[in-house]
């Protein structure tokens, strides 16, 4: 108990700051912890961890607004699946974390809920979707917190925060009581303090496979893409770490197109899927979503049948693409975003998702790691491939 009231006082002087909790429940928080660890034994890797829930992900009792202000004010009549699983292992759930509106986003500087901070230099964003989550973890306010990654919610949140982000193979854990964006893509994620803790959580949510890496790794080809060179510097450094430690590496071949063409494509089809979950919602109350939220779905809507069809297409080539590309090797490191942390008032990068679709779009596992810091901000690398074992194995030995 004494370790939560720490943690408890740490949210209320921080958290007005940074704005990651939008709600704390001190009640259900402290009763968790009383039952925690019956006889001093932990009833699974959970048992007693203080966890933050993003927005979009059912708690029962608690808001389920996934970030809308025309949602504000509902409640979830019952657990997600995932929320269920974490309850059943002993888990402090302490709280509602910010998000960008619907999940629609990449800084967490909601409209309705404010902007959240990054806890590593005020100004700066902590990413998004789960904006929060990163925030939350970074500031010392919980061990993990649970997220969703359509096209790198979980993992940009904890590149920029300098955390663990992993995401799972799609469909691994499910994503019942999840509100959805483009569920052809979205995964529910956990972003932690360190891979030990992301695979403790991922493992109680449902078994992953054995943590080891079974093979060559691939190094991701970096010429043509906006990589700093921080970012590559980082890649390069976790590379040769890797070699040291008798893990063969093995620069693999491109793709057969342009990274960001890529992205965009799956960003078109993400914002069409939103248009379907939400334009009933928004002509019944317009005033309760953002005029950028509105114009984001007018901007889906007004776009030709032909570019629907090729960004179709050209997700369905990059899918088998990416899997075949990365199937020789156990996992593929690369930047996880092309540059750090940016602060608010900066144009906004618009290729920050280049790399995290690949995960999303492949249905591959993806797990990222701090891999040192440039000007006072985190450096990110993750692995990422078809073996969620290796994923996370790697990642645990090379952010050590």
């Amino acid at each position: 108990m004494a370790a939560l009231e720490a943690r408890l006082a740490r949210i209320a002087e921080r958290n007005p700051r940074i704005n990651a909790f939008l709600t704390i429940d001190v009640a259900g928080a402290r009763a968790a912890a009383a039952q925690a660890r019956p006889g001093g034994r932990a009833r699974s890797p959970v048992d007693g961890m203080p966890i933050g829930i993003k927005a979009n992900i059912a708690v029962a009792g608690w808001k389920f607004h996934a970030g809308i202000g025309a949602w504000r004010d509902r409640i979830a009549a019952r657990d997600a699946a995932c929320v269920a699983r974490l309850r059943a292992g002993g888990a402090v759930l302490l709280g509602l974390l910010n998000m960008d509106e619907a999940a629609l986003g990449d800084t967490t500087d909601n409209p309705h809920f404010g902007r959240t901070q990054n806890p590593r230099e005020p100004g700066f964003t902590a990413g998004g979707s789960s904006g929060g989550a990163g925030a939350a973890v970074a500031a010392g306010f919980c061990e993990a917190a649970i997220g969703t990654d359509t096209l790198g919610s979980v993992r940009i949140p904890a590149a920029y925060c300098g955390l663990t982000g992993h995401k799972p193979p799609h469909g691994a854990i499910s994503t019942e009581g999840v509100v959805p964006l483009a569920p052809r893509f979205d995964t529910v994620g956990i972003v932690a303090r360190t891979p030990g803790v992301a695979a403790a959580v991922r493992n109680w949510l449902d078994a992953a496979p054995a943590a080891e890496v079974g093979g060559p790794v691939g190094l991701f080809p970096l010429d043509g893409t906006t990589t700093t060179d921080a970012m590559r510097d980082a890649v390069a450094r976790m590379a040769e770490k890797a070699a040291h430690n008798g893990i063969a590496v093995q620069t693999m071949a491109p793709l057969d197109d342009d990274l960001h063409d890529i992205a965009k494509a799956a960003f078109l089809m993400v914002a069409l899927s939103a248009t379907e979950i939400y334009d009933a919602e928004v002509v019944r109350a317009p005033e309760g979503f953002s005029q950028a939220f509105r114009d984001a779905m007018a901007w889906a809507r007004a776009q030709p049948d032909t570019r629907r069809k090729a960004a179709e297409e050209k997700l369905i080539w990059a899918a088998e693409a990416i899997r075949q590309a990365f199937a020789p090797y156990a996992c593929v490191l690369m930047p996880t975003t092309p540059q750090p942390a940016f602060p608010f008032d900066a144009a906004r990068p618009r290729d920050t998702a280049d790399f995290t679709c690949l995960a999303n779009i492949g249905g591959l596992a993806a797990t990222c790691f701090p891999a040192g810091v440039n000007a006072c901000m985190a450096v990110s690398v993750q692995a990422v491939g078809a073996d969620e074992g290796a994923c996370l194995a790697l990642a645990g030995l090379l952010a050590g």
